[in-house]
């Protein structure tokens, strides 16, 4: 399968979840039993990989699961959203739709907090957190963990879980060990 392939299947895939989540969200009232039903249908497979941070608008995005070795230690492929759905009117009270942020610095801090504020919403925001990720791997003496990473670049663990998973599709960091025990390399 070509490069450009896999990006457009990936783009598609991350479509569907984008707007699974953006329903989910714009109809508070379902209940979990409802939710549950959906789980066991064709949507099923969108569902298993949204967190409830994500559905509460936390965590930084439409993020997926974290990069680990699948059977023989091969890395899962990991789809990733490329735009975030639009606001909804009215969603949490508002009269309309939210403004569009900006993207703060990767190394902005958050008042009083140890986690170095990033924007990985919009295309751009992940690309510029994805290169600085790149840059602190390549500058590392040696492979690192997440968490070492993110004293780095900044971000939340589901945020530099994600990045490092969209490095590895792309084929520029390589990892080994799993849970605690993952140390990242580039490529």
């Amino acid at each position: 399968m070509s490069r450009f392939e896999t990006t457009f299947r990936n783009a598609v895939a991350n479509a569907e979840r984008d707007v699974m989540i953006e329903q989910i969200r714009s109809n508070p009232q379902m209940s979990l039993a409802e939710l549950g039903k959906l789980a066991t249908g064709e949507l099923g497979s969108l569902l298993k990989g949204i967190t409830i941070g994500e559905l509460l608008g936390q965590g930084g995005g439409a993020a997926a699961p974290s990069p680990r070795g699948g059977a023989a230690g091969k890395p899962v492929k990991v789809p990733r959203a490329l735009a975030k759905a639009p606001e909804k009117a009215g969603r949490k009270g508002r009269g309309a739709a939210a403004p569009a942020k900006e993207a703060p610095a990767p190394a902005a801090k958050r008042g009083g907090g140890s986690k170095a504020v990033v924007d990985t919403r919009t295309p751009a925001g992940r690309d510029a957190y994805d290169q600085g990720m790149l840059n602190a791997l390549k500058n590392a003496p040696g492979p690192q963990a997440a968490p070492d990473l993110s004293a780095v670049v900044g971000g939340t663990p589901l945020q530099v879980r994600t990045a490092l998973a969209r490095l590895i599709e792309r084929g520029l960091v390589s990892w080994t060990g799993q849970a605690r025990g993952t140390r990242y390399t580039a490529v």
